[in-house]
């Protein structure tokens, strides 16, 4: 169980990251440089996981507050995430029956999924600046987990150590 609840964290921080940098720069194609683990201290490593656990609760009520808007037009939230894939990816959209009133429906609750994203969004950037850290190294780091085993090791075991009091 605890295995899970470390590997959803550090999903939910690497999709945080990846997000926010599409959402900050689609027009620049500059990624930051992405550090392995020998750029990272133990300093900066701890300041990443008290982010990490401090942000999972605003995922967790972002998530949920989607779904409630999603269903409360009568989708299911795989139907959702099927709309979804299907205007977004043409190939897609082939293989996907979208009614008229299920793409009107989509068009309605956007915008409110869109605001539910962007709030959610500013509580997480609060949480890495009050753990001194910035947007960008923040993401670096996520990033550099992602390619970097003995990064991922690092964070993986330095979260278990810090959520192994809960259970």
């Amino acid at each position: 169980m605890k295995i899970f609840k470390i590997a959803s964290l550090l999903l939910i921080g690497a999709t945080f990251a990846v997000t926010s940098a599409f959402a900050q720069g689609m027009g620049q194609q500059q990624m930051p440089d992405v550090p392995t683990s020998e750029d990272v201290s133990e300093e900066e490593l701890n300041k990443v996981i008290d982010t990490i656990t401090e942000i999972e609760p605003i995922q967790v009520q972002l998530n949920s507050d989607m779904q409630e808007v999603i269903q409360s037009q009568n989708i299911s939230i795989q139907r959702f995430q099927q709309l979804m894939q299907a205007m977004q990816n043409p190939q897609m959209a082939q293989q996907v029956e979208i009614t008229e009133e299920e793409r009107q429906k989509i068009q309605e609750i956007q915008p409110e999924l869109s605001e539910l994203q962007m709030k959610a969004q500013e509580q997480m950037v609060q949480k890495i600046q009050e753990n001194g850290m910035n947007m960008q190294r923040y993401q670096a780091i996520m990033m550099g987990a992602q390619q970097d085993q003995e990064l991922m090791t690092r964070l993986q075991t330095a979260l278990q150590d810090s959520t192994s009091g809960e259970g």
